[in-house]
């Protein structure tokens, strides 16, 4: 039998090795960074309804993408763990907090991580996200709705078809707001200052710091409207819109204006809302 001259040997065997290394390394440069999406959280199935919404949009935008979620209120967390709760929405999400979600997926060797806020303003949450160890991983971040300063205009827009008749309707935004560090608010006075130039009857408060409520009720009852309608500048329809504002103790901004009053949905459940984001999300993803 005729025998083959070991160099052709290795050379099949080169150009095998050079192909397998070749296939690995296009394995790698062509898998699809995950979108880790940060959010507040919410205990209430209403806020749940809009985080759901939320993920919906975002999965049918990005198919070829793992969308992985981390919550940043820990105590939202406890609560729901405490209650039993250990996933989110239909599709068993983890409830995780980042350091949870990083460490997964370190654990299951991926690296590349877009990180998106859904956060409204650039405040105490979103400078958690960015002080959150990453030691491990490659991240690039996408920043909270108000972050850049053409969002404020836009943000209303995408709000504006849920704004009352301003005829005989006030419309308010209802804003988180920080009142340990009211500077956080600058982003929130001025869409408020906004509101009150190119709409009418329309305005903005904060549950916490600055426009606070106080004033914006005397604008309303200033006004001569017979009714009022908010509007969450809030990504879910939570504690907050449901107690504070809609509640039905006294001190709720519905009844200490006492007109009739109806709310919207969050911003959660908003596409134009969450086009937004995604824009942002977009951004991240071209920087791999």
């Amino acid at each position: 039998m005729k025998k083959t001259p070991a160099i052709i040997v290795i050379i099949c065997l080169t150009v095998v090795v050079l192909a397998g290394i070749g296939c690995s390394q296009k394995k790698v440069s062509t898998s699809k960074p995950v979108i880790l999406i940060a959010a507040f959280g919410s205990s209430m199935e209403s806020g749940e309804k809009n985080l759901a919404d939320a993920d919906k949009m975002i999965r049918e935008k990005f198919p070829e993408n793992e969308i992985h979620w981390a919550f940043t209120a820990q105590i939202i967390i406890d609560k729901l763990k405490e209650a039993g709760k250990t996933t989110y929405f239909d599709r068993k999400v983890p409830m995780q907090n980042l350091e949870e979600a990083y460490a997964q997926l370190i654990a299951e060797g991926k690296t590349n991580v877009v990180v998106q806020c859904l956060h409204t303003m650039v405040g105490a949450e979103f400078r958690q996200v960015l002080n959150t160890p990453t030691k491990g991983l490659n991240v690039k971040y996408g920043y909270p709705l108000l972050f850049n300063p053409e969002n404020i205009q836009n943000t209303v827009i995408a709000l504006s078809d849920n704004f009352g008749d301003p005829s005989n309707t006030a419309t308010i935004l209802c804003a988180h707001g920080n009142e340990a560090h009211p500077e956080n608010n600058s982003q929130l006075i001025e869409m408020d200052n906004y509101l009150r130039n190119n709409y009418k009857n329309t305005f903005l408060a904060c549950v916490e710091g600055p426009p606070e409520f106080e004033g914006v009720l005397e604008d309303v009852l200033n006004s001569g409207v017979a009714n009022v309608k908010f509007v969450p500048l809030m990504f879910t329809y939570g504690d907050h819109m449901s107690n504070d504002v809609m509640g039905d103790e006294p001190d709720s901004w519905k009844l200490q204006i006492g007109l009739p009053a109806t709310a919207a949905d969050a911003m959660g459940s908003n596409p134009i809302i969450i086009g937004m984001f995604i824009k942002e999300i977009k951004s991240a993803l071209s920087q791999f």
